[in-house]
């Protein structure tokens, strides 16, 4: 990791990286506070040491994990790091910060510890999570099964006359009792016309017979996500539900059989994308292909049009292609982890699935 991160300040042109986002704090030292929205500590980074700054709220956790290779240094309070950053930097070098995560009135306060120039990066550590290890992937994999369990558990509890919010309730329960340690992310479900916007809002509409029903959801566990999107029809699917579900297969299927190790991911995208046009109906396509997944729901790489990014062993996506009409919209998401220069689904492939009972 630290060889890793050397390579990173260098790409940078920087001596210290001050990190104030907590997932990568997280990433680099296992610590990880209770408040996502307050300052639960800073992380320096420089060639030779790691120093995690917290409060004494949190000395004990932070103390097991000092180490050799990482220094910790206890503040009385959250709002009294600053004399900590102050004797941690050096004010001669060259000092970055994360651009997208440090606020005005930090940067105004940091800025003044050093004589020489106080720099904004981007996404340094992100590049690093882009790549996850086998014990991460093993982690993602588990919430995901966890997830396609907790989906074949919801199916044989909905009810016409059942509302979106009903339906999202249980299903938190039941991603709970199968091991989940929380949700993901807030859960999608989409009944009828709702199904049409991709990030629809999961409210008080009931079920009806011949809707179509959404499902965007996900498992987090042992600090990852899961990210997984299904579309079934209650009761008989008609033509257009089915031909619309079919397209959007086929779509995925596409797109999966050329992802491979070194491609670039614009290119995934284009695929998906060629198997609407041929159809006519890529102006319903609304969204990117997919994107990265691990400690947060939304990481790179970026399956879409304007995509830099290069596929690599050791990437997990998810692979999401859908159409929205006015009548209702269809998306199937898996997650794939490139193993081997190959793609390989986690979980099991989508099919068509009508309930017709006890609807």
């Amino acid at each position: 990791m630290q060889d890793k991160i050397q390579k990173l300040l260098d790409l940078g042109k920087i001596d210290t990286l001050l990190i104030t986002n907590p997932t990568n704090i997280f990433y680099i030292t296992g610590f990880k506070g209770v408040m996502p929205t307050e300052r639960e500590a800073l992380l320096v980074i420089s060639k030779n040491k790691k120093i995690l700054i917290t409060a004494r709220l949190y000395q004990d956790e932070a103390s097991k994990l000092s180490s050799d290779n990482l220094i910790v240094k206890i503040a009385a309070e959250r709002n009294e790091y600053e004399g900590f950053i102050k004797d941690t930097f050096n004010p001669s070098k060259m000092l970055g910060f994360e651009a997208s995560n440090l606020t005005f009135a930090e940067h105004k306060k940091y800025k003044k510890f050093t004589n020489g120039k106080f720099l904004p990066t981007q996404n340094l550590i992100e590049k690093l999570r882009v790549i996850k290890t086998d014990e991460e992937i093993a982690k993602i994999k588990r919430a995901q099964l966890i997830t396609q369990a907790a989906f074949e558990q919801i199916l044989r509890t909905i009810r016409v006359g059942q509302t979106e919010i009903e339906i999202s309730d249980k299903l938190t329960v039941i991603l709970k009792s199968l091991g989940a340690d929380s949700l993901a992310f807030e859960s999608i479900i989409a009944s009828g016309p709702n199904s049409a916007l991709p990030h629809h809002k999961t409210g008080k509409r009931k079920i009806q017979k011949g809707d179509t029903l959404l499902f965007d959801f996900g498992a987090k566990l042992d600090n990852y996500c899961a990210d997984f999107s299904r579309t079934v029809f209650i009761g008989k699917a008609n033509d257009i539900q089915k031909n619309t579900y079919e397209l959007v297969e086929k779509a995925q299927a596409a797109a999966i059989s050329k992802i491979k190790n070194s491609v670039p991911a614009k290119k995934v995208f284009e695929i998906s994308q060629q198997v609407f046009k041929k159809e006519g109906v890529e102006e319903y396509y609304l969204h990117s292909l997919g994107h990265g997944i691990g400690l947060e729901v939304h990481e790179s790489p970026s399956l879409s049009s304007k995509s830099k990014d290069i596929l690599q062993n050791g990437m997990v996506f998810s692979v999401e292609p859908g159409l929205y009409y006015p009548w209702g919209g269809v998306r199937i998401e898996d997650l794939i982890v490139i193993e081997n220069g190959k793609p390989t689904r986690i979980g099991k492939k989508s099919t068509l699935i009508e309930l017709t009972q006890k609807t």
